[in-house]
């Protein structure tokens, strides 16, 4: 008998450019989150898309139960409310980011 792999968590909970180019993902996801059939591997594999949004979720559960590994153990614990919290910071820290990118892009050509 083959055991599967654990596939491993990322770890950086920094945005970068690279998140920007996933807000259609994670909209996506907002809308699952609004959604009350929404399966909870529907969700899994939604917040899989963000490397960085998964680390940040696990994190999150991490702080109640040092014993969380996965995303689909983190998700269980937060739950719903949980993986909102972290995903509207998370678009926070994306919009300020962006913001951040427009100032120096601006500044550079003026």
């Amino acid at each position: 008998m083959v055991k599967a792999r654990k596939k491993a968590v990322p770890t950086n909970c920094e945005v970068s450019a690279d998140d920007l180019q996933r807000l259609g993902a994670l909209h996506n996801l907002l809308s699952a989150l609004n959604d009350p059939l929404a399966s909870r591997r529907k969700l899994q594999m939604l917040t899989s898309v963000s490397p960085v949004l998964t680390a940040r979720v696990v994190r999150h559960a991490q702080a109640r139960s040092s014993s969380i590994e996965t995303l689909e153990a983190a998700l269980t614990l937060i739950g719903n409310r949980g993986l909102e919290t972290v995903l509207l910071q998370f678009l926070e820290d994306l919009t300020v980011y962006k913001g951040e990118l427009e100032a120096q892009a601006t500044k550079s050509s003026g």
